[in-house]
């Protein structure tokens, strides 16, 4: 039995997708099992000033709110919505706030925001405390039966001195405001913030890029997996979750809380210490996962070898059944703690937005890399990928194009196939080729990654996204193209 709504018909022309939200299972790959509304939600401050901070879209003239001057809103429609919803409460606080040099820099720390919407509604929204605006909804789903380890939170020092500093901030900017007093002492504080630390969702844009933050009741509900069987997507702050794979009823769909695949031992650590369990899925029990990510180079053939990232037991070459020596093994330790090394560097230059140093340091990573690992190995992976978005904003598309050509074909060897990156990937492959490759015989064969891409794109974000509406129009012109 399935209950269903918002019904599309279907374009003959592209690739058919789900546009409908189904309530109960058995789902097949595809299915919209869930839409909603976050209960708060906060614009990220790199996007602060460039897409409206209530509906998340993109406008050609933004206006700043004349009472605090920190929000920005597309139009009177989007600021009326967030007057009524938190800002008439949230603007005196930021006007106080960024009075002061010392008290306005945690409001672009984006925990600090959404705590403090939380506060607000609980304080303010007599209706706070009901489930959000969701399909199916989930009534046991409310802000009070969320987990908020804070047991745990309690033991970790570098949390406690965090909210130690955000409750005396909050006394600090709420002095001659309004009283909160009672819900910003470090033990109720510390449950919401547990809450909202817990179960809050990433939301990102029609390109992939992070646009802010929320808090969605039902679709916090979802459990981890590695490999998960769904998939977030965004239409703005509205929330919709599809299935990537057949999945007999909602109880056992999976998200992953992970922005990417590491192996499993740090991924697993990284589980434990942000959401406080120890993952059992399929990903970190299968240990062939794991030698598929490590995979190195044969020294005899450049066949595959697969090998255990920590103990370094290795099988045998898959072409000529040679093992690994001792220096072979010698040289992946190298590599790994070369990776890591690098990766350091490669944060600190991306916290700049330096790409040219980025590029120079992923293209000598992965060239010294290649040298040991196969092309299917995460870490080789991981960095072509990194050359070629780099090498895509820094405008050398030939570059970027054949990275990007080799990982339309490598990605999938060790991550999903289902994923935005993927679509990506697929989709950056066929733009990037069309600008590198003038032949009409090599454009047309181009043209096929973008129909992959489509293909992925329907499933993990419905026919009715503004995605799959972005990638369609691009394909038109292309058809339409002399």
């Amino acid at each position: 039995m399935s209950a269903t709504s918002d019904s599309y018909a279907c374009d003959p022309a592209f690739p058919i997708g789900p546009v409908k939200t189904k309530m109960y299972g058995p789902y097949q790959i595809g299915d919209r099992v869930l839409y909603e509304k976050p209960w708060i939600f906060v614009v990220s401050e790199k996007c602060r000033q460039g897409i409206c901070n209530h509906c998340f879209q993109r406008g050609p003239t933004l206006k700043r709110c004349t009472g605090c001057g920190f929000s920005w809103y597309c139009g009177k429609e989007c600021q009326k919505a967030s007057w009524k919803f938190v800002h008439k409460y949230e603007c005196p606080i930021f006007k106080n706030a960024l009075a002061s040099t010392e008290l306005a820099v945690p409001l672009t720390i984006e925990t600090v925001r959404l705590c403090l919407q939380a506060i607000i509604r609980i304080k303010h929204d007599k209706s706070w405390n009901l489930p959000s605006d969701a399909f199916p909804i989930l009534p046991n789903r409310t802000f009070t039966n969320l987990m908020h380890h804070w047991e745990e939170i309690q033991n970790d020092p570098a949390e406690m001195e965090f909210l130690e500093v955000m409750s005396s901030y909050f006394y600090k900017t709420f002095k001659g405001i309004a009283d909160y007093g009672d819900l910003i002492d470090m033990d109720q504080l510390g449950v919401i913030h547990g809450r909202i630390r817990i179960n809050n969702m990433t939301i990102f844009g029609t390109y992939g890029d992070k646009l802010g933050v929320g808090l969605y009741l039902s679709g916090s509900s979802l459990d981890h997996a590695c490999l998960p069987n769904a998939c977030p997507s965004f239409s703005g702050t509205l929330l919709n979750i599809h299935t990537t794979e057949s999945v007999d009823c909602f109880d056992n769909l999976r998200l992953s809380y992970l922005d990417k695949l590491y192996f499993s031992k740090p991924r697993r650590e990284m589980l434990q210490k942000r959401y406080y369990f120890d993952c059992l899925c399929r990903a970190c029990v299968d240990e062939s996962l794991d030698k598929r990510m490590n995979s190195v180079r044969c020294s005899n053939c450049d066949g595959v070898i697969l090998m255990e990232p920590f103990s370094f037991e290795s099988e045998p070459c898959q072409k000529c059944a040679q093992s690994c020596s001792e220096k072979d093994v010698e040289n992946v330790r190298q590599m790994l703690e070369l990776g890591r090394h690098t990766q350091i560097l490669l944060s600190e230059a991306k916290k700049s937005d330096d790409h040219r140093r980025v590029l120079s340091l992923s293209e000598e990573l992965n060239s010294k890399l290649r040298k040991v690992l196969h092309p299917f190995n995460s870490l080789v992976i991981s960095t072509s990928l990194q050359i070629a978005c780099s090498a895509d904003i820094l405008g050398q598309y030939a570059k970027a194009f054949a990275h990007f050509s080799e990982l339309s074909t490598t990605y999938t060897k060790v991550h999903p196939f289902w994923t935005f990156q993927n679509a990506e990937i697929l989709m950056k492959c066929t733009t990037r080729g069309l600008i590198v490759k003038t032949a009409p015989k090599e454009q047309l064969e181009l043209l096929k990654h973008f129909v992959e891409a489509m293909k992925i794109v329907s499933v993990c974000a419905g026919r009715d996204s503004p995605t799959f509406a972005y990638y369609k129009k691009f394909y038109e012109d292309c058809r339409e193209a002399p």
